[in-house]
């Protein structure tokens, strides 16, 4: 009887460990490709533009032209107009914020969320204030001068 014998070197286990470290290799080169896609970027729409994108994540830019808070603490922004000719509002909640934000009023700024329909209208809920970039402050208004008069 003549009994055959591998020199190779290799057995059964070298070779699984050998399809294992190669998966591992792919299953980390594809994670790495993966990850490095580009986040998908947030389309940028004015207020009057924020109805046609229900459902949707967006960036609404503008000017808030109203800020009130109710009774109950909640902060409504609206743009376009004040309340209740706006055309798009966001909602601050009292729960996400147990203190008064801040005035944006007269403010330009660009609040990021998904857009909701409220009673006809584009609302967005707002839950933390890095949801909102303030773009441009309102103008100062310069005191009016007086014209000088004459030394006598």
């Amino acid at each position: 009887m003549v009994r055959l014998e591998s020199h190779s070197g290799l057995g059964a286990c070298s070779c699984v460990n050998i399809f294992m470290r190669a998966g591992f290799l792919l299953f980390f080169l594809a994670s790495a490709l993966i990850g490095s896609e580009e986040p998908v970027s947030v389309p940028t729409v004015t207020p009057a533009e924020a109805a046609t994108h229900e459902g949707k994540e967006v960036k609404v830019k503008g000017r808030v032209e109203g800020q009130k808070t109710t009774a109950k603490g909640s902060t409504y922004l609206n743009f376009g107009a004040k309340y209740p000719n706006h055309v798009f509002s966001c909602v601050l909640r009292a729960k996400d914020f147990p203190s008064a934000p801040p005035s944006f009023e007269g403010k330009e700024v660009e609040v990021t969320g998904v857009i909701k329909m409220y009673e006809g209208k584009p609302s967005m809920d707002i839950s933390s204030l890095d949801q909102i970039h303030v773009i441009e402050e309102p103008a100062a208004t310069a005191p009016e001068s007086k014209p000088s008069e004459p030394a006598s």
